[in-house]
């Protein structure tokens, strides 16, 4: 019988990259589901996520939103979202994060990228992939398919390395292929990443990556196996490194391991 914070119920893109950075954090946030302050960029994000997902929805049903809708469905989202988690808006204001969404929506709205001829077939898409030769059922929401080429949107500060793209989210594109496979019986198009870069003259760049290849699916599975395995036998150890620096979780790592006198 499973619990809410199984890590064996199922697999996703997130436990996956959680647990191979640090196995300890993964443990306070997927397993213990310990809370976590929500930052400003991550207010922003999500909230520019569910402006995106009006849009989409809207079109799919063969509407014609305006950018008053899609700002109005942003900023409603931002609204509910500060209702359900208090914003840790530390030195800036939410004025300025508002402000900065919308313009990073704007951005959006004015790209090519609206007029995208390909039909939708998917907006937040829930895919999940029963085990087969994965040793746990898959799942993954992807944020938009069109015809058979899942997209994804990236809300950033800075532009991207786009050399390092195709190795940064690797995890997830694969498990995107896997899922819609799965769901289809087709094979999936080349991924896409949209990075909405919330510069003071925000930028939209859309990114294809690389077909997924033979040598990923066998790397993801055998990380599968690992992310079980590790579970199962509840290594969860901390990984000291760079990301320390942006993890809320930090002090009770470095507490790791301590025994009271």
């Amino acid at each position: 019988m499973t619990t809410p914070g199984d890590p064996l119920e199922y697999m996703s893109a997130s436990r996956l990259k959680s647990f191979l950075t640090c196995r300890l954090r993964f443990f306070y946030e997927k397993v213990l589901q310990l809370p976590t302050p929500t930052t400003p960029n991550l207010q922003i994000g999500k909230a520019v996520h569910a402006g995106l997902e009006a849009l989409h929805k809207a079109k799919w049903a063969g509407e014609l939103p305006t950018t008053p809708d899609i700002l109005q469905a942003y900023q409603e989202s931002y609204s509910a979202l500060e209702e359900q988690d208090a914003v840790d808006y530390g030195q800036k204001s939410r004025e300025d994060c508002l402000e900065t969404g919308e313009r990073t929506l704007r951005a959006y709205l004015e790209s090519d990228l609206v007029t995208d001829p390909r039909p939708i077939r998917g907006v937040e898409a829930y895919l999940r992939r029963e085990p087969d030769e994965l040793p746990i059922p898959l799942v993954g929401v992807v944020d938009l398919v069109r015809d058979n080429t899942p997209i994804d949107f990236k809300t950033v500060g800075s532009t991207p390395d786009l050399r390092e793209e195709a190795w940064s989210h690797e995890l997830q594109m694969t498990c995107y292929f896997l899922l819609l496979a799965d769901a289809t019986g087709e094979l999936p198009g080349q991924a896409e990443l949209v990075y909405l870069v919330k510069t003071k003259t925000p930028k939209v760049i859309r990114h294809q990556l690389p077909s997924v290849d033979l040598i990923q699916l066998e790397r993801f599975k055998r990380l599968t196996d690992v992310y079980v395995e590790g579970n199962q036998r509840q290594e969860y150890f901390p990984s000291p490194g760079m990301h320390c620096r942006w993890c809320s979780f930090r002090s009770r790592c470095r507490a790791w391991g301590k025994v009271a006198a």
